[in-house]
């Protein structure tokens, strides 16, 4: 298959998960039809775009694991608008408006008030030149819109399966705002078509969005554009709220900062809203034969990061030493604590907990005292070996729990983790002991 895909971000904002799924999306479909992924940086909204949010995207992009062939700026193409936009007008395909956005809301509000679509009603197709003149002198800054032919396209999509939709149910996108600057709809063809791209996969909120592109292809190529569409259907929030760059929802950074491999996201959102299991692969080419976009249905999933942390855990789990010793950890401590690691902040931690001089902030009852005091005798007059715990079992007449937990908490703070008798081997007879006399001073 002839492939080519773009994943085309504007820095308005940090990416978030939402995001991280298109762009995770159209790599493993490239990658499975051995083709190109284009980087385009949509960055013709100066006003909101910012360097410090292409730097974050790049580095997100980066550390999911996803390179690419191609990159380019908006912004560096602004004269090929400008051509195809005078070009258009030629041809009568683009017109001029001059409502402000007072008048346009107040259009709208009217027609719904009918009962009827707010479509548009094209009044800036009368107006003649010399009323186009007067109100430019009266400081009216015009924006263009796109004529739509009155036909209905069709697509098939490679999600929705067959699409149609009439183009007179439609405004006559704006591809010009007043203050010159470029919109998505018009620009992203161009450099669609120019890149030579195939697959467009993006979210269904773009469908609106698809119909009226497909009337630019027509118009704006030399000949008939082809290119196959795929509309996923959109990730939500547990309560059911969208992402949103704007208001911060679930970047990126924020989970890696949570010690999360990127294969736990690539993995779970590979597979969201699809008939595949997710499953907990380690290296993108098994997620690539894995891959298969036309499981995806129609209905729209719920993230849950609950579900990423627990595919982290099994990735965790299938890690071996190499992979883990930059944090500090021995072979023969990450063999203990291997089985009860979720994300990579909690080697951060056992290292802090196997650092001889970690302090413990545990403070047993009175109970848990009588444990303890009962473990300190017992290891001051014996070795740590394979009966040892029974040994304080029997002297302290607990057990379970009561047993278990004041040992373990007094060594490490937690009530859970590996299997303490291979704890107390771990840290030896003397911070064992420290540690336990110490939770008594408490």
């Amino acid at each position: 298959m002839n492939c080519k895909v773009r994943f085309a971000p504007s820095p308005t904002g940090f990416m978030h998960i939402g995001n991280a799924r298109i762009a995770i999306i159209n790599y493993l479909f490239c990658k499975q039809n051995k083709g190109k992924y284009l980087f385009r940086i949509d960055d013709t909204d100066v006003a909101r775009s910012k360097k410090e949010y292409e730097d974050a995207i790049i580095q997100d992009l980066k550390w999911l694991g996803i390179s690419w062939d191609e990159t380019f700026r908006q912004s560096e193409r602004l004269e090929r608008y400008k051509d195809v936009m005078n070009k258009l007008i030629a041809k009568g395909i683009l017109y001029e408006c001059f409502e402000t956005q007072e008048e346009l809301d107040y259009k709208r509000k009217i027609a719904i008030n009918k009962g009827i679509a707010p479509v548009y009603d094209r009044s800036a197709l009368k107006l003649s030149d010399v009323e186009k003149e007067r109100l430019r002198s009266q400081g009216i800054k015009s924006y263009w819109r796109f004529k739509l032919p009155n036909k209905t396209v069709s697509w098939n999509d490679l999600i929705l399966g067959e699409i149609s939709y009439a183009l007179n149910s439609v405004s006559d996108p704006v591809i010009v705002k007043a203050d010159g600057t470029f919109l998505y709809t018009f620009s992203s063809v161009i450099d669609d078509i120019d890149s030579g791209i195939t697959h467009i996969i993006r979210g269904q909120d773009h469908v609106t969005n698809t119909a009226v592109q497909i009337a630019m292809f027509d118009e704006i190529s030399d000949s008939k554009y082809q290119v196959q569409f795929a509309h996923l259907s959109l990730l939500v929030n547990k309560d059911g709220s969208q992402f949103s760059k704007r208001l911060g929802s679930m970047n990126l950074s924020d989970i890696r900062n949570q010690g999360v491999d990127p294969m736990a996201i690539s993995d779970l959102l590979a597979t969201l809203g699809s008939s595949l299991d997710t499953m907990p692969f380690t290296n993108m080419n098994d997620l690539v034969e894995y891959f298969d976009i036309t499981k995806f249905s129609t209905n729209s999933p719920k993230f849950d990061m609950n579900e990423i942390l627990n595919v982290n855990k099994k990735i965790m789990h299938q890690k071996n030493y190499e992979e883990i010793k930059e944090y500090g950890i021995s072979e023969k401590a990450f063999e203990i604590i291997k089985d009860n690691i979720s994300t990579y902040n909690d080697f951060n931690i056992w290292k802090c907990i196997l650092d001889t001089d970690y302090k413990a902030t545990y403070k047993p009852n009175e109970e848990q005292t009588n444990v303890i005091k009962t473990a300190i005798d017992e290891l001051q007059n014996s070795e740590i070996d394979e009966n040892v715990m029974n040994r304080i079992k029997e002297k302290s007449d607990a057990s379970g729990k009561a047993l278990y937990i004041p040992l373990r908490m007094a060594l490490t703070d937690m009530e859970h983790g590996p299997n303490l008798l291979k704890l107390l081997e771990l840290f030896g007879k003397e911070i064992v002991l420290k540690r336990f006399t110490e939770a008594l001073k408490r």
